[in-house]
């Protein structure tokens, strides 16, 4: 595609203010509350209580404006002007006149211009971005929908729910174009639309279906051919075969296929894919695109049984993974001003030792550069609609604007073998529970209906799932999610070892987190001098709670109390100097996930997987993320890249004075080796031994007398293929004193 070059856009509006009419310089793609404050208009929305002076700038339009030029075209060839990304309720015109609105800031928008341009001249584009508010007015909302506090405005609209104002994210609802605007060149042959996945895999033979539909300007169907060429290093597949109509389906067996395994189980591996269109043995046009050869499964229970059995587990090329992942929100709260930061934060995911990723459903869907690289890094990917915590309209042309969307992303992104599941939404089957009335689960057709036909139509080999916890109405009715396989662990967020977490029924759990506060560098970056230090109800604190408007008495104003609470739960008081208080909440953070990791881990296979929340912020704030905004790593980062490596020796709860000692192996092979525990801080032994354990599984070492009276940090330590690798345990109940535990930090060494 021929892009619109990102400089030479111009942005117009009237202030809401001073009502002067203004233009300044635009960047496409781009962010509008970004472009006013690189031209000085208002102040940095990152910094300080600033996002809270938006509230007057959500009611204004704004026209951007270019002058582009396009060469003559060839002979039977159409144009397309592409919006790929336009948040989001907006109008584009060419020329002066009016090619059509958009409303959907999740998937590309195309209009015609075959024969609208001044070929070898200048042409003129507008688009006028409408306010996301008011244009939300137009909806009559039924009584049955239902949305956070700050997010009925979004309800109706297609537009990413966390720009309303989220607990991970500012309230910043300013749109723009926020990815390319171009001109496509459409050849009279063409390859329209293209499937190839993996019905069955092994190492002996691998069957694929491709499906096909193409475009051209032939009168005749007749001498048509279709050539398919798979190649992977020194392999080599082709196939070709007669096209009797523009669209078909064809299956076929590929011998000794490379298959695609996820970060740490083997290679990801990827086939460079030639798809040629022949007539008469003339190539007329060509599709090129790489994909994987593997299978991906999802096993589940609709509920737990009584006993508490259930299931909730991915088979890989028809073998059980353990997941271990995280969340991912975009990675930039003003979407259009990434420039760089996607791949950077998924390289943290690859350094994490992850081997899936779930995107949530609060954010967008992210581009082919995502996609390529988790195909490249074996990281699968859950992909969640564009749906949370609400229960979305009911209507049918509710229901069509979804339909229309799903088409879109799922036929844009289902050629990735990263691609592992879709998901309906997150926590909109929760939201009925939230709402306290007599909806059930099972009466959203978006999710039941809607969004399964779309996946069961459009990409046959792929799992859905409904939603993210899924309930059946059983839940509802008497009142908790507690009895579904795959859970959201956040509860009263207390003790991070109390009987929620320790005691968790979940098979799966795709949500858990723990606060942690930034560096003191990076605080400084966004906070105030005289803000540093916290305090409940301090307005910048609020704000990057975050908290929209500063509201004192808003839903998530709590998150100060919180994380706070937590500091004094863990060691009895709150430290009075910046530095020390930081390094504690810190530490409280990275012991929670170590453990929650560890939990899951610990009771393999009975649990299968956890996507903590989450790597990275995507905006300056405290918060779950272990990453912050400024790519500054807080200790949990290193602690949870130590507790994902493949081989790990765990020391488990205190229990008839005994700490049971397991070693958990989530690599393809068997493993032995020697192992020790000892007092970190004196390097008493207290056992050492010899272990073996089979691939894929786990081994008990037997266990440790302790008091949980005594306060001590053990160092365990293992060796894996010559190489010895090291965990810790930290006993005793709290609170603890924070000077024992940074001695002890400094000579664990880890992070």
């Amino acid at each position: 595609m021929q892009y619109i070059p990102e400089g030479g856009w111009r942005l117009s509006f009237r202030h809401p203010g001073s009502g002067e009419e203004m233009t300044i310089p635009a960047r496409v793609p781009g962010n509008i509350a970004a472009d006013l404050h690189r031209a000085g208009v208002i102040p940095d929305p990152y910094f300080g209580s600033n996002a809270d002076l938006l509230r007057e700038w959500e009611f204004v339009d704004f026209t951007f404006t270019v002058a582009f030029r396009v060469t003559e075209i060839a002979p039977g060839e159409r144009l397309a002007l592409v919006f790929e990304g336009v948040d989001t309720a907006a109008e584009a015109f060419l020329n002066g006149a009016s090619l059509g609105r958009m409303e959907n800031m999740f998937i590309e928008h195309r209009f015609d211009v075959t024969g609208k341009l001044h070929c070898d001249g200048t042409d003129e584009l507008a688009v006028v971005i409408r306010s996301a508010v008011n244009s939300a007015r137009k909806y009559r909302r039924s009584p049955g929908t239902f949305a956070q506090l700050y997010n009925f405005e979004g309800l109706y609209l297609r537009k990413a729910g966390h720009t309303f104002g989220w607990d991970i994210a500012p309230r910043i609802v300013l749109g723009g174009l926020w990815r390319g605007v171009g001109i496509e060149r459409i050849p009279e042959h063409r390859w329209s639309d293209v499937l190839l996945y993996t019905v069955s895999a092994s190492k002996s033979v691998a069957r694929l279906a491709l499906d096909w539909s193409f475009e051209s300007s032939a009168e005749q169907l007749t001498g048509f051919e279709a050539k398919l060429t798979l190649t992977h290093g020194a392999k080599r597949f082709e196939k070709q075969f007669r096209l009797l109509f523009t669209t078909g389906h064809t299956v076929f067996d590929v011998p000794e296929p490379d298959l695609w395994y996820t970060h740490g189980l083997g290679e990801s591996a990827l086939y460079d894919v030639t798809l040629e269109l022949l007539r008469n043995g003339e190539r007329l046009a060509e599709k090129r695109f790489r994909t994987g050869i593997r299978t991906v499964q999802l096993e589940r229970t609709e509920a737990l049984a009584a006993d508490g059995s259930g299931q909730f587990r991915f088979l890989l090329n028809g073998e059980p993974l353990f997941v271990l992942g995280s969340n991912w929100v975009p990675v930039e709260a003003m979407h259009g001003e990434e420039r760089g930061r996607v791949r950077r934060t998924l390289e943290l995911f690859t350094d994490l030792g992850c081997n899936m990723i779930r995107c949530w459903g609060g954010g967008v869907y992210e581009d082919h550069e995502f996609f390529d690289y988790c195909d490249e890094n074996g990281l699968l990917v859950w992909q969640d609609f564009m749906l949370a915590c609400e229960i979305p309209p009911q209507d049918d042309d509710f229901c069509r604007r979804m339909e229309e969307e799903a088409v879109a992303v799922v036929t844009k992104l289902r050629n990735h073998p990263s691609l592992a599941l879709w998901c309906g939404d997150n926590e909109c089957d929760e939201a009925v529970l939230w709402r306290g009335d007599q909806m059930l689960p099972s009466e959203n057709r978006i999710t039941r209906e809607v969004l399964k036909r779309v996946v069961r139509s459009y990409d046959p080999g792929r799992d859905y799932l409904p939603s993210s916890p899924y309930l059946v109405d059983g839940s509802v009715k008497i009142g908790s999610s507690a009895g579904a396989p795959e859970q959201h662990l956040w509860g009263p967020r207390d003790e991070y070892k109390g009987d929620f977490y320790r005691l968790n029924t979940a098979c799966f759990a795709s949500e858990t987190g723990y606060h942690g506060m930034p560096c003191t560098e990076s605080l400084k970056k966004f906070l105030s001098q005289d803000h540093l230090f916290p305090k409940v109800g301090d307005p910048e604190y609020l704000t990057h709670a975050a908290q929209p408007f500063g509201d004192p008495e808003g839903p998530y104003a709590y998150r100060i109390r919180l994380f706070l609470d937590q500091i004094v739960n863990t060691f009895g008081e709150i430290p009075e100097e910046l530095e020390r208080l930081v390094a504690a909440s810190q530490i409280v953070q990275a012991e929670a996930l170590k453990f929650f990791i560890e939990n899951f881990r610990f009771h393999k296979w009975r649990k299968t997987g956890i996507l903590w929340w989450n790597v990275a912020d995507c905006w300056p704030q405290i918060s779950d993320a272990v990453v912050d905004y400024y790519y500054e790593k807080k200790l949990a980062y290193f602690y949870i890249r130590n507790v994902q490596q493949p081989v790990l020796l765990m020391m488990g709860e205190p229990a008839a004075w005994q700490c049971p000692l397991r070693l958990d192996n989530n690599l393809p092979r068997a493993v032995s080796g020697a192992y020790r525990v000892s007092d970190l801080l004196t390097g008493e032994e207290f056992v050492s031994g010899r272990y073996e354990c089979a691939a894929n599984s786990g081994a008990d070492l037997g266990a440790l007398r302790v008091s949980t009276g005594v306060h001590r940090m053990y160092l365990l330590e293992w060796e894996v293929d010559g190489v010895w690798k090291r965990n810790h345990y930290l006993l005793g109940r709290a609170p603890y004193d924070l000077d024992f535990y940074l001695q002890c930090r400094e000579k664990l060494a880890i992070g």
